[in-house]
């Protein structure tokens, strides 16, 4: 009897050291990133908190269905732990089981309401599942608890953007930034809504800072582009559209647009070229690009060609009112004869009573008629 007892005793021994072993050596592997030889060697084990220990090893490695498994098996056998729950609740909320996420944080909501991500993480599920009101509740409740939370004070800030409640949004961000001002987000909130409100200047101003903190997108130059150009600053107006096309750089619209901007600098070569590239990519109608790139060879004294592109732009759309103005005035010029010019105009005017031209048309006539009644005077 003796004998046996000694023997279980050292089964025991052997028993408890080889599971301290196996603890010791996963920890050491998960420490230093090493998840999958973890995995391989807990799987095989039956140490205590296995299910915990695998589920983090899994969700380290992104295997978040087998870190599911895992974290609920951990909380079966542990259901009073709330770190516990609230890690199973995150990762349920990172593969969009929404529902079952938030279950958990409500629960752990009941038992401590003061703790502010318990609100946030509820809210962020909230959100997705589209009940956006009582996700602002959380969240509001969540900044009232936390007012350097930046997550939160994003979400806040976020919300008021969308619904113009400027002081609002104004009053978030003040907050958020004196508690980290190098949070780009924020940054980026207040740029667009000093865009919104059309205050360029100062909307330069927080896009530059965005660039600063390492946010270049063709978005950002996008829009720097345009309140520079809204500023008269035509030149870094090109600059900051150039950057932004070397993100996408067949975007019809931007190139249309750079176009447009060297028209503004009389640089009509470089308009020239990017108006027709502009043209070559798009599939929609074009009589506006035809239109402009037209006046863009009247400024570049080729009357020949800005012909052959009205033509293009009222053969995309008879009503465009400014290729039909504009193709006369063009044809004007080749006209020597003064009764030539006001027969022109004249038809021009009787075709088209309502149009927007048809006032400058008229002023334009008066002009040459007289000019021609002085010629039949001398």
């Amino acid at each position: 009897m003796r004998n046996f007892l000694i023997i279980v005793l050292i089964l025991i021994t052997f028993k408890t050291e080889a599971q301290s072993s196996v603890l010791k050596v996963s920890d050491s592997l998960m420490a230093n990133g090493n998840f999958s030889k973890a995995i391989a060697l807990l799987e095989n084990s039956n140490i205590q908190n296995r299910a915990y220990k695998l589920a983090k090893a899994y969700n380290a490695i992104g295997n978040y269905d087998k870190a599911i498994v895992n974290y609920r098996k951990a909380v079966e056998s542990n259901k009073e732990n709330n770190l516990l729950q609230y890690e199973y609740a995150k990762i349920l909320s990172k593969v969009k089981k929404n529902e079952a996420a938030v279950l958990i944080f409500k629960k752990l909501k009941k038992i401590d309401s003061t703790n502010p991500n318990y609100n946030y993480e509820l809210g962020v599920v909230l959100e997705r599942l589209k009940q956006t009101e009582e996700a602002q509740n959380n969240f509001r409740r969540t900044y009232k608890l936390d007012k350097t939370h930046q997550k939160v004070i994003y979400k806040l800030a976020k919300y008021s953007l969308k619904n113009k409640e400027y002081e609002r949004l104004d009053t978030l961000i003040t907050v958020g930034l004196n508690s980290y001002p190098q949070n780009a987000a924020l940054t980026s909130l207040k740029a667009q809504s000093l865009y919104l409100l059309k205050d360029y200047t100062k909307a330069i101003v927080w896009f530059e800072k965005l660039l600063e903190l390492g946010e270049q997108s063709q978005f950002v130059f996008e829009k720097l582009s345009y309140a520079y150009k809204k500023d008269l600053e035509y030149e870094k107006a090109i600059k900051n559209l150039e950057k932004a096309l070397i993100f996408r750089p067949n975007n019809a619209e931007n190139l249309y647009k750079l176009g447009g901007l060297y028209q503004l600098i009389n640089d009509y070569d470089n308009a020239e070229k990017y108006i027709k590239l502009s043209i070559q990519l798009q599939d929609v109608p074009l009589d506006n690009q035809y239109t402009k790139l037209a006046t863009v060879y009247n400024r570049l004294q080729k009357p020949q060609e800005a012909l052959v592109y009205f033509k293009k732009a009222l053969k995309e759309n008879p009503n465009n009112e400014s290729a039909k103005f504009y193709t006369i005035t063009t044809k004007l010029s080749f006209y020597k004869d003064l009764q030539s010019k006001i027969d022109l105009l004249e038809t021009y005017i009787k075709n088209n009573p309502k149009s927007n031209y048809a006032a400058i048309a008229k002023w334009e006539l008066s002009k040459l008629k007289k000019e021609q009644f002085l010629e039949v005077e001398d």
